[in-house]
């Protein structure tokens, strides 16, 4: 029997895998249940996860990684090697949130729950509201240091220096050192793409700096689709663009990889009767986060700050949701739940109260609807 042990982060956690296709069967918890790895994907999955055996190979079939074998994407690459001494040291990963705040193209927005962030005991990131993803102008406003991606411009001689001046050193996450930040810039340089686009910036505005000049951020070169950077300080609330989570999370994207677009095809058997025909974004990052032995960890492996983008990725699959609900009413008929007329029949004579609502429905996980109906379904159970 093929038996693979993987221990991360040097911890005591050790994982014990199995052929997806092999019977297995003994008392302990490990033989009863034990991890996986997925014929399709190779992800690392638990047997009770499977949806089914295939009736000619007998081996299991698993939908939340995968959805047996109709997501293929890209590996993720083995992380460069300065980054994965680093990931090995425990002190870094409960800083890594700093550095990657130090390094990034774009600042967060985000109300932060502080009595659950900076609170005792397991480290939890909490967030309330909507979430964004700011994108500053290529030159700092007059009498303003610069900061995010105007550091990779702007006076580079004093980087090192700059960037822990812009971030203010007071997080009480614990302090970074110059010699490491110095040390992940020159792996920056040398690895990200992005980074890269942006040194030839501060190149050029060097060699010429009253020439004008903009930079695209191409999305689809083959369709012609393609996001520009804003011509002022405005929020970039654009979370299809594959480019969205590299221009944030360097550490965990540190080649600047595309990530999730709305036209990454799913790989379907012929003759297949299923209409949609593109990957969803929840179902790509249900993918992305899986742990892979042949794949490069370094999502798994940050700490933290995987900690900060599994909710970021939340949030931006929530918004989607949202934004598609928005944009369906007329799909959902929303006009049976509340309209106008409903708010006559109610006596409202204020007419400030009355005006255009978007229905959640029950299929919404988490809405109204939704508590109410389970609620319903729970006293049917307890009668």
């Amino acid at each position: 029997m093929l038996t693979y042990f993987l221990n991360l982060r040097k911890s005591s956690l050790d994982y014990l895998i199995f052929p997806a296709s092999s019977d297995v069967s003994s008392s302990s918890e490990t033989r009863t249940n034990p991890i996986l790895e997925c014929p399709s994907c190779g992800a690392l999955v638990w047997q009770s996860e499977s949806t089914g055996r295939d009736p000619k190979t007998k081996e299991l079939h698993f939908s939340i990684c995968c959805n047996q074998g109709q997501i293929k994407l890209p590996p993720l690459r083995q992380p460069p090697p300065v980054l994965e001494k680093l990931l090995q040291c425990k002190q870094f990963r409960e800083t890594i949130r700093v550095y990657n705040a130090l390094l990034a193209f774009t600042s967060i927005g985000a109300k932060l729950d502080y009595s659950v962030v900076f609170g005792r005991g397991q480290f939890t990131f909490r967030i309330q509201g909507q979430t964004y993803h700011c994108i500053v102008s290529l030159i700092p406003k007059p009498g303003l240091p610069p900061n995010y991606l105007q550091l990779y411009i702007f006076d580079t001689a004093n980087e090192v220096k700059n960037r822990l001046e812009a971030l203010g050193q007071t997080t009480s996450e614990g302090k970074a050192d110059e010699a490491t930040l110095k040390v992940l810039i020159e792996m920056m340089d040398a690895n990200n793409c992005l980074a890269k686009v942006f040194r030839r910036v501060r190149d050029r505005n060097e060699a010429n700096s009253e020439q004008d000049f903009t930079i695209s951020l191409i999305s689809d070169k083959g369709k012609g689709k393609q996001y520009d950077l804003p011509q002022s300080n405005e929020t970039l609330s654009v979370s299809d663009h594959p480019l969205y989570m590299s221009l944030q999370y360097l550490l965990l994207f540190p080649y600047g990889e595309y990530g999730f677009n709305t036209e990454i095809p799913l790989h379907l058997e012929e003759g297949s009767s299923r209409t949609r025909q593109f990957l969803r974004i929840r179902k790509f990052y249900a993918s992305q986060i899986q742990t892979r032995l042949k794949e490069g960890m370094t999502l798994i492996m940050s700490g933290r700050l995987l900690h900060q983008y599994v909710v970021d990725v939340y949030s931006t699959i929530e918004e989607d949701r949202l934004r598609w609900t928005r944009n369906n009413q007329d799909v959902l008929r929303a006009e049976l739940y509340s309209n106008v007329c409903d708010a006559v029949g109610k006596g409202d004579t204020d007419a400030r109260t009355v005006g255009k609502r978007f229905i959640l429905p029950p299929s919404f996980t988490g809405g109204p609807r939704y508590l109410i109906e389970k609620y319903h379904d729970a006293m049917v159970i307890c009668r």
